[in-house]
């Protein structure tokens, strides 16, 4: 078996606007390919240090392989366990 990383493209950039950040959640607006746009909520700990509301970032997100040892079917299995079929937001 191949590992990801030589299977999937590589790195994606976009940009994101920090609408809001409130009690450690921050509120990222992502475009889509049709232009629209849409909040995202993340933890405010994955932000760069002195990240402020109206601060635009470049996210880039690329195929990784799995950490040693990590087995995602219990994290799956857990997830799926409390999802309700609602949307999501990251």
């Amino acid at each position: 078996m191949s590992p990801i990383s030589n299977q999937l493209p590589a790195q994606h950039e976009l940009q994101a606007f920090v609408d809001s950040i409130e009690s450690g959640v921050v509120k990222l607006l992502l475009q889509d390919a049709k232009g629209e746009w849409h909040g995202h909520l993340l933890p405010e700990a994955v932000l760069p240090p002195n990240t402020k509301e109206g601060s635009w970032l470049r996210l880039g997100i690329a195929p990784i392989d799995p950490p040693p040892g990590m087995d995602p079917r219990p994290v799956r299995r857990s997830l799926s366990e409390t999802d309700t079929g609602e949307d999501f937001s990251l």
